[in-house]
């Protein structure tokens, strides 16, 4: 029994020492392939955060050119607007002063004695150039 019980420590305590030798050796190896990685992806998110750092500030760029684009195609679309506005009143003005016009010359080719009142009007001291 003892010589199995010692063949069993001379197979066995060899195996057992390679055994915790291979393990602190792959255990090592694991570490600094952790540390590796972790490096490697510190840097990789680092990159990506100052990519989306840049990326906000195009957007927020972008945005703002939109922004003022806007607001310009809106004061423009005021100014033609009030152009139009303007236009229409003078339309309507020469319009009514067409009419009034027209109106007083009827007048006048209908009865030809307003015309006569006008002219005496006309030659008034009051309304001469002084």
């Amino acid at each position: 029994m003892k010589e199995i019980l010692n063949t069993l420590l001379v197979s066995c305590v060899p195996a057992i020492i390679t055994g915790i030798i291979s393990y602190l050796t792959a255990n090592k190896k694991v570490k600094a392939e952790i540390a590796t990685l972790q490096e490697s992806n510190k840097h990789e998110i680092e990159k990506l955060m100052k990519q989306h750092e840049v990326d906000i500030e195009s957007l927020k760029e972008k945005h703002q050119l939109e922004t003022e684009k806007c607001e310009q195609e809106h004061k423009h679309k005021i100014e033609i607007m009030q152009i139009e506005h303007k236009n229409a009143l003078e339309s309507n003005e020469k319009q009514q002063s067409d009419a009034a016009m027209f109106s007083v010359m009827t007048d006048i080719i209908k009865e030809p004695q307003k015309l006569q009142g006008l002219l005496e009007l006309a030659n008034n001291p009051i309304f001469k150039n002084k």
